[in-house]
Order: structure tokens, then C-alpha cells, then sequence
């Protein structure tokens, strides 16, 4: 687990991050010190102590006419998480009756940038039944690291996945690690690779991304273009070694 991510999948920024990890480490201090041991400017250090205050993730004290900043217990996290996912719990049917009443709800998106791509793959874990994708691993992972965690955590009765990756000895360590009776893994025939295009299929959308030097994903709704991008995957899969 690598602690940078799960807080900045909390919606921190990079520096706010390390301006919160350098407070637990060291505790108590002042303004000058937390940018002397993180590294980073005077300034934008209070800027950014700011803004952890108003997030309830460190607190401050006065000292002899000197401002000390301290953090809050990270248990915090977790509190306040769960207190958001309850409030989203009671909001969502509200904002879902109005996501399926939208006369334009479009059927084609287009995700840009890698930092974007992950984005799109969201909806996957909101489908029940099963994903199908295809890909090069090492190409993938690169440009989905958020999705590949989400995978292991949303696996379930309801939420199965199989996958088609290229045959090589890091895809061969992969499925023996995450293979299970929810997820499956095969490996295409050498004659397809190089296979530089990620395609997920999962309910009624088909996401085609490109992975090498231009990135950007094309999300397709069409219960007819799933169904077509499932068949070439099912052939594929039928000609696949495991």
C-alpha cells in the first residue's frame, strides 16, 4: 500500500501531503521548521497549512506570541470518510433520478491525458456481472494504477473479471498472483502482440484507450458495439492459453 496514494485518493494534493506526513512525523512545529524538514517553501507551506486547517487534518496553538501547528489523529481519515459516505448514501438516489431523466445524456465520451484515463474505467465498478478487457500489462498498469487497486478491492459474487494480456514472464507472474475462481487471466496468441490498445468491456460501454505516446480513452454506451467488442473478445479468448 503506498500511503501518498490513499491520501491523495482522499482528494489531498501532493504537497498537502507531505506537509501532513512531515506534522505526524515530527509534531508540534512551527511554520519555518515544517518547510525546513518537507522540503517545501515558506510560503506555500502556510498557504497549505491553511487549507489542511479548514480540512480538519491539523489544528494550531499559540506559544509565546509564536504559531505552533500540530496534526490531527489520523483515525480522523477514517471518521470523516465514513461520515461522507453516509451523506453520499442519502444523496445518490436523489442524483441518480436525475442521471437517468437527462434527454441528453451522450453516448460517446472522450478522457484525455493519462492522469484522466483512470476516470473513465469508474463506471466498471458500478455494473454488476462481469468486465472483459484485453491489454498489454505492463502498458496498462502504467496508465490505470488507480483501477488496478479498485480491482482487487471490488471483486465479488457480483463483480467478476476476465482478462487477456500479453504472454510474457511479468504477465505470467500477474495471473499467478491474481487468479481466482472471480478472476481469470489468459494470455493472447504472439501473433496479435504487439497489442498497444487497452479494451474494457462491462454492461453496455465499451472503453478503447490508447496507451502508448497519445492518451486518451473512448467511452462507446451501445448495447450493439458492447455485444460486438464481447464477441472479438470471446474468440480471442477461445484461441488464448492460460
Amino acid at each position: 500500500m503506498d500511503i501518498k496514494d490513499s491520501l491523495e485518493n482522499l482528494g489531498l494534493e501532493e504537497k498537502e501531503v507531505n506537509i501532513y506526513l512531515t506534522l505526524l512525523e515530527v509534531g508540534e512545529s512551527s511554520v519555518l521548521e515544517i518547510s525546513k524538514r518537507s522540503g517545501v517553501k515558506r510560503p506555500t507551506t502556510y498557504v497549505i497549512l491553511q487549507s489542511l486547517e479548514k480540512k480538519g487534518l491539523v489544528t494550531k496553538r499559540f506559544k509565546s506570541k509564536k504559531t505552533l501547528y500540530l496534526p490531527q489523529n489520523p483515525k480522523k481519515l477514517i471518521t470523516d470518510a465514513e461520515f461522507n459516505l453516509k451523506q453520499l448514501h442519502e444523496a445518490v438516489p436523489f442524483l441518480e433520478s436525475m442521471y437517468k431523466t437527462r434527454k441528453d445524456k451522450p453516448k460517446v465520451l472522450i478522457y484525455e491525458g493519462k492522469d484522466g484515463l483512470d476516470r473513465a474505467n469508474d463506471e466498471a465498478f458500478l455494473v454488476k456481472g462481469e468486465v472483459v478487457y484485453m491489454g498489454t500489462l505492463n502498458l496498462s498498469r502504467d496508465i490505470f494504477p488507480r483501477t488496478f487497486r479498485k480491482t482487487d478491492y471490488a471483486l465479488s459474487e457480483n463483480f467478476k473479471i476476465r482478462e487477456l494480456i500479453d504472454d510474457s514472464e511479468e504477465s505470467r507472474v500477474y495471473s499467478q498472483k491474481v487468479c481466482s475462481d472471480r478472476r481469470q487471466v489468459r494470455f493472447m496468441p504472439k501473433k496479435l502482440l504487439p497489442f498497444e490498445a487497452d479494451i474494457a468491456v462491462f454492461g453496455n460501454k465499451t472503453l478503447i484507450t490508447s496507451v502508448k505516446k497519445e492518451y486518451f480513452t473512448l467511452a462507446i454506451e451501445s448495447k450493439e458495439i458492447a455485444h460486438a467488442f464481447k464477441s472479438i473478445f470471446e474468440l480471442v479468448w477461445g484461441l488464448s492459453s492460460s
